[in-house]
Order: C-alpha cells, then sequence, then structure tokens
C-alpha cells in the first residue's frame, strides 16, 4: 500500500505468542500502537541520537519493537548481535566496552546469565547508562549484582504482554531491594490506563493496599486482536465493565497484581 494511503488503525504487523497454551496466537498489531509506544519507550529509557542500543531479542518477539523503533525514531545506533553470541559473556562484555554501548534492553534470565561466574568483574563498562529489562519477573538478587557493579546506571523494570504492542508500566529502581523482595511493575507509562478488577469484575482502587485481582489495560496500544480468530479475541478484549455508553476496549492480562503503598 502506497504510504499515503496508509491510516494508522491499518495492521502492521502480526507477532506469534509463545505457544505454552499448546497453540501459539497471532497478535495483530497497528501502526498507531508501535508510534504511541515508541513515544513512550524513548522518553521512559531516556533514548536519544548519542545512545548506542544492543539488541539481544529475536526480531520475531514483540520486545525487539523496543529496540528498532526507538533507534529509528532518534536516529540512535543499533547494534544487532547474533543470539548465539549471548552465550559468551564475555564476548558480550568486551562488545560493550569497545562500541560504547549506552542502552540495553534485555530479558531478565540474560541479564542472569551474565552476571553467572565472574565476567561481570573483569569489565567496567563505563559506558553503560541504562539498564532495562522485560518479558520475565527479574530476580532481585541478579538486579543487586548488577547494581553493585554499575553504580552510576539507571535500571528499569519494564511490563507489557505482547497484546499491547510493547510496554504499559514502568517502574524505575529508587531504593535498595532485598535479594528475596519483589520487584514492583510500577505505574502506568503515558497515554495507558491500568485497572484492576477482582475475580466477580468488582472494581480494586489504588487506595486498596495489597488486595489482589487481574490486571486489565485500556489506551492506544492495545492489540487489534488475534489474527483469525475472533472467539479468542472477544474472551481476551472485552468491554469496559465500569461503563456501557460507548465502545471502550480493555485488555485482560491474566495477571494477578495489587497495589503496594
Amino acid at each position: 500500500q502506497a504510504k499515503e494511503k496508509h491510516i494508522d488503525t491499518n495492521l502492521l504487523y502480526v507477532l506469534f505468542t509463545s505457544g505454552s497454551t499448546g497453540i501459539p496466537k497471532g497478535v495483530s498489531i497497528a501502526h498507531k500502537s508501535v508510534i504511541d509506544y515508541t513515544l513512550k519507550i524513548c522518553e521512559i529509557l531516556e533514548i536519544n541520537f548519542k545512545n548506542s542500543l544492543l539488541n539481544q531479542t529475536p526480531f520475531y518477539f514483540s520486545a525487539s519493537a523496543r529496540d528498532i523503533f526507538s533507534s529509528v525514531k532518534v536516529g540512535a545506533t543499533l547494534h544487532i548481535i547474533p543470539n548465539h553470541i549471548f552465550a559468551f559473556p564475555n564476548e558480550i562484555f568486551s562488545y560493550i566496552e569497545q562500541e560504547k554501548i549506552t542502552t540495553i534492553s534485555w530479558i531478565p534470565s540474560v541479564l542472569t546469565h551474565l552476571c553467572k561466574g565472574n565476567a561481570l568483574e573483569k569489565f567496567r563498562l563505563n559506558s553503560l547508562r541504562t539498564i532495562a529489562w522485560v518479558g520475565e519477573i527479574m530476580p532481585t538478587k541478579t538486579l543487586n549484582i548488577w547494581k553493585n557493579h554499575l553504580k552510576k546506571a539507571k535500571f528499569i523494570n519494564l511490563y507489557g504482554p505482547t497484546e499491547i504492542a510493547g510496554t504499559c508500566t514502568y517502574h524505575i529502581i529508587n531504593r535498595p531491594f532485598k535479594d528475596d523482595e519483589l520487584l514492583p511493575i510500577g505505574k502506568a507509562c503515558k497515554n495507558t490506563e491500568l485497572l484492576v478488577f477482582d475475580e466477580n469484575m468488582n472494581y480494586i482502587s489504588t487506595k486498596e493496599i495489597g488486595k489482589k485481582g487481574e490486571l486489565y489495560i485500556r489506551g492506544t496500544s492495545l492489540s487489534l486482536g488475534y489474527y483469525n480468530d475472533k472467539e479468542k479475541t472477544n474472551k481476551a478484549f472485552i468491554q469496559n465493565p465500569l461503563h456501557d455508553n460507548y465502545l471502550d476496549l480493555l485488555y485482560k492480562t491474566g495477571d494477578i497484581v495489587a497495589y503496594n503503598e
């Protein structure tokens, strides 16, 4: 389609989520969701044209959108390293030093793997300014090893399923966490609303500290549904139960959350 004819609700890509249920689902993402996400992530990770990013996420995972589109938007440098090289911590750390990489945004299992043994201690990694992660729970023990090594870097916990084109919450680590503490997923990104409901779809407010419920997400970043699967789409993308005045879709994450103080 000619660029002039494109509209922002058109489909940009379909990404398949993991087949943990047996059958992978194709998540349909629109141009507007990726544009919205790109604007948000450049702000959260403070990415500008001076930055160098090192990509670890294969392009068939939604998290790779963060590296690709943010670099294109601000004119940052994106380094793409073959995934198998991440098995060798020394090679990765040498590369970071040599190319003066400033920003990494990887999955916690990679960050955990890289700090096994003492490879991290052999490198100063002075250029690294921002370290973020997404897609899994970050073991606080891993965070503390990295934090103790890189005293000046900023550490950011990101959260967001494939169904919302990227990240919907973030938490900048702003205090010490004990090794056995859970990291918060943080607050909503700009232009995103988080809603929590109990199993009977009663709304749980931010004042109800510690009360568990399921997380629902609202905003431009919502996917256009599962490709060629109306049934699954209708189960996961539901009308906001707080009103019935107009179409107002929420994505049902399946993740259980609670507000802390």
